[in-house]
């Protein structure tokens, strides 16, 4: 069986773009970026020593790790991807610590708001241990806002390493376009990732299904 080629040589498996091997090859290459980004964010953490250890012995293992056939991946091995990546994101919730920011539309007190984002994110990290927020009245942008500015100080000294909004909005300055607002989660996207954390606009957290 003949295999497509790629114009930067890497074969790809033969038959339909949508065929069952297709979607397994992207199905991998999608949940070892997943797992590369919490291996990232793993790294933040303050673990102890046992713990630390045992983190890259995994690492390692999995870096080894191939399906038998990289054009035709057993649907069993995605599956213990898929597995690994689920154990790995709890393992990585089990030890962070989250901050909350609220950007209010007025002077009131935020901890509504806060109780909201902390209810949202339980699955995400072990405990919110920062709360702040600015007042949109004022017209901060981000780089302005002193509230921001604490919260700045938190990740960067590495109390925090998740970041909980309610959405883009509060990251961007009053009114601003849908544009501008994923600019600014692009730009607290990268500033996090410097210091090995990251953002979670709650608004775009995927609801539960009932249970049957």
């Amino acid at each position: 069986m003949s295999t497509a080629i790629r114009r930067d040589h890497r074969p790809l498996p033969a038959g339909p773009v949508d065929g069952e091997s297709h979607v397994r090859v992207w199905r991998v290459a999608e949940l070892r970026r997943g797992l590369e980004a919490v291996l990232h964010s793993i790294d933040a953490l303050l673990l102890p020593p046992e713990l630390g250890r045992a983190v890259a012995g995994a690492r390692g293992w999995l870096g080894e790790i191939a399906p038998a056939d990289a054009l035709n991946p057993a649907p069993a091995f995605v599956r213990a991807l898929e597995n690994t990546v689920r154990v790995t994101s709890e393992f990585l919730a089990r030890h962070t610590v989250a901050a909350t920011y609220v950007h209010l539309d007025s002077e009131r007190p935020p901890w509504v708001e806060h109780g909201r984002l902390e209810a949202a994110s339980a699955s995400y990290c072990r405990h919110v241990a920062v709360r702040r927020h600015d007042v949109a009245a004022f017209g901060w942008p981000l780089e302005q806002r002193p509230g921001f500015a604490r919260l700045r100080g938190d990740v960067e000294d590495g109390r925090v390493q998740l970041l909980v909004v309610r959405s883009a909005a509060d990251l961007a300055p009053p009114g601003a376009s849908l544009a501008e607002q994923r600019r600014a989660v692009e730009a607290t996207n990268g500033w996090l990732a410097g210091h090995r954390a990251r953002l979670l606009c709650t608004d775009e957290i995927a609801p539960k299904s009932p249970a049957p």
